[in-house]
């Protein structure tokens, strides 16, 4: 093996140890970490930062471990500014620095990052940078999600690089800016304990690796890993077709009016290299639907790594021929002090748009159907028990008594939520929905959205953790976009409260249809409707959750159901736009117990002439339920005979009456 070979396997080896720290470190955090969102939802990252050493290395994210997308494209920004406004000669080891502004790192102050240096000697040879949604930041909402803020400062406390462990200790200051301004502390100790120690067995492991290998060659690594991403990225950039492509998408509206949200993308692709710019798109929003110009980018960013290299680990290096031109104060690119609570769902359309734009000018076989564009469904918010409510103040003993174990200090203020009889809940209540169909096949079921990894939270953790029971989780029939290759299906849920509530609406993409493509048609459109428990009669059960049981167990009606958001026919079913009266969806709700939400997310685009898929697909969804008898014979043209749900395998097609059906809808040219 020649010297340069044998080179080249160590720096293969280390890139992929690389990874494996940054895997490794993601595990620390979801075994330890206490907070539903970061445990069961994945929503956090793990990352390795490379040394100040311009122009090769530049504080880059060298490894990202496979959890949230969101957060890929905005590490390098927050971690630059964190490291340039604290100053890198006042960093040292030990150190575990917070920053958490929206507007200088992307995300919103619920997504709270931390920056550990990693030193060999006096050198900061790079470092481990983690990020984790915390549960309550402050602001007005309790557990932060709501469409209604108008300003950050409505939002929670902002941080701009403020220690909170010194030398591998707790460092008070830092602690109690985060106690100060929580509503669950003891969710709070819990998670910063378990981000402090995943970057630290990260710190430890590039340590190791710089003590076997040498630091030189740790920062040879750092760059071929790099380098490593930036040449597969363009490789894929440049096998699609160069020019000048136009894309479109979304979100419905603010909480304030119901004026739609319009991005608008050009993508100028030249070879390996590509310029998106979005000149025209909408004004920045009244109230929290917008995003920073990070968060933006950092959608552009994904939208070429999942059409250019989606095989490949995550990295600064495959955006490294991605260039983006944004105007300023429009609402993909918010100017302080604007609200950005939803910024997932501004982020999410651009990287509809920008996939789009590409998708205009590839071939057929490149296309792929839309999907359904929004994740956070509900926020469920109260307090349970017996005593009075009132806000939260201070920690419960059990959390003061770690906290002072860890900082030899006492906190001043010590509270036991207890002692009133009262405990808040916060529900944060994902909606997943259908991915689009393409020339493979069918779209996936039941996924979140393009740069979101999230893991849904089971109906048995939502119920253990909240007042809150899953009364329904099932797919909608007829919802998947009709193609020669279905569009994945809606889901539709049933929650209902069982104690005084606050519910808080964040459906943003009902109205922007997830597209179809090469004669697919665009999935079937969300809706949510809202169900009031009547008042009881003294033989009537008690509302909450004898009512919910009677309910579930299919001994008594659902309360009476009324449109919340989305198109609706005069009956209040949900329809198409076409035939419906559009109903903005973004109010918020005092609900009593028994209140019940149903939430129907939107389905995937279909691929493809919906008269060219294959019959027996067809009976196959007809006998699985994603679609129906009636929606066979209208969308695809196919007759079956037989009830799906009394004998589903008796189920056949009538092929005699299909060609006929078939015949007539292509000599119409209705389908």
């Amino acid at each position: 093996m020649t010297d340069e070979a044998s080179s080249n396997v160590e720096l293969e080896i280390v890139r992929n140890a690389f990874y494996a720290t940054v895997r490794q470190a993601g595990r620390i955090i979801l075994r330890s970490s206490f907070s539903p969102i970061i445990r069961d939802a994945f929503d956090f990252c793990v990352t390795l930062v490379g040394p100040i050493a311009p122009p090769r290395l530049d504080l880059d994210i060298v490894a990202m471990n496979e959890s949230l997308a969101h957060f890929s494209g905005v590490m390098p920004y927050m971690v630059r500014n964190l490291v340039w406004e604290y100053g890198a000669e006042n960093l040292r080891p030990g150190d575990l620095i917070a920053y958490n502004n929206p507007f200088k790192g992307g995300n919103h102050v619920y997504d709270n990052g931390f920056f550990r240096p990693v030193f060999v000697g006096d050198e900061m040879i790079g470092g481990v940078a983690v990020k984790a949604h915390l549960v309550d930041m402050g602001g007005v909402t309790a557990g932060g999600y709501s469409v209604r803020k108008r300003s950050v400062f409505e939002e929670g406390v902002v941080i701009s690089g403020v220690q909170v462990y010194r030398d591998d200790k707790p460092f008070v200051p830092g602690f109690n800016l985060y106690f100060d301004n929580s509503r669950l502390p003891q969710n709070m100790l819990a998670d910063l304990q378990a981000l402090h120690s995943a970057a630290s067995f990260a710190e430890q492991r590039l340590l190791a690796l710089a003590a076997q290998h040498g630091v030189d060659t740790v920062h040879d690594a750092m760059a071929y890993t790099l380098d490593y991403a930036d040449r597969s990225t363009r490789d894929g950039l440049r096998a699609l077709p160069d020019g000048d492509f136009v894309g479109e998408d979304g979100i419905d509206a603010d909480a304030y009016n119901d004026e739609p949200y319009v991005i608008r993308t050009t993508v100028r692709k030249r070879g390996d290299e590509v310029e998106v710019d979005f000149s025209g798109t909408s004004r920045e929003a009244a109230s929290s639907v917008n995003c920073s110009v990070f968060d933006a980018i950092n959608g552009v960013f994904t939208a070429v790594k999942f059409l250019c290299d989606p095989g490949n680990p995550n990295n600064s290096g495959a955006f490294r021929c991605v260039s983006v031109v944004i105007p300023e104060g429009t609402f993909v690119s918010a100017r302080p002090p604007a609200a950005t609570t939803m910024y997932f769902d501004a982020a999410e359309a651009v990287f509809n748009a920008v996939t789009k734009a590409f998708l205009s000018g590839a071939p057929p076989e490149a296309g792929f159907g839309g999907h359904f564009g929004t994740n956070m469904g509900l926020l469920i918010t109260g307090s349970v028990g017996t005593g009075p409510a009132g806000p939260r103040r201070g920690l419960p003993p059990a959390v003061a008594e770690q906290l002072a174990a860890a900082t030899q200090s006492i906190p001043a203020i010590v509270d036991d939520p207890d002692a009133a009889g009262r405990r808040l809940f916060v529900a944060p209540l994902f909606a997943l929905g259908g991915f689009g169909a393409s020339a493979e096949g069918d779209g996936e079921n039941f996924v979140s959205m393009s740069q979101q990894n999230l893991m849904e939270m089971s109906a048995e953790a939502i119920e253990e953790d909240h007042p809150v029971m899953v009364l329904r989780k099932e797919f909608a029939a007829d919802s998947g976009g009709p193609g020669e290759h279905r569009g994945g299906a809606a889901v539709v849920y049933d929650r209902m409260v069982v104690s005084d509530a606050d519910i808080y609406p964040l459906l943003l993409h009902l109205r922007v249809l997830p597209w179809g493509t090469q004669g697919g048609q665009p999935g079937r459109p969300g809706a949510a409707w809202v169900g009031r428990s009547p008042d009881a009669g003294p033989d009537d059960p008690a509302p909450g959750t004898a009512v919910a049981r009677t309910w579930l167990a299919g001994n008594g009606d659902t309360p009476p159901m009324q449109p919340m958001g989305g198109y609706f026919d005069d009956d209040g079913a949900g329809t198409d736009r076409e035939s419906g009266t559009w109903v903005n969806g973004l109010g918020d709700i005092a609900a009593t117990p028994g209140t019940l939400v149903r939430v129907r997310t939107p389905g995937g685009g279909g691929w493809g002439a919906p008269l060219r898929r294959d019959p027996a697909a067809v009976l196959r969804d007809v006998r699985d339920g994603y679609v129906t008898v009636d929606g066979a014979r209208r969308d695809y043209g196919v007759v079956v005979t037989g009830d799906p749900g009394t004998a589903p395998q008796e189920l056949a097609v009538d092929e005699s009456a299909t060609n006929a059906l078939r015949g007539t809808a292509l000599r119409e040219g209705t389908r």
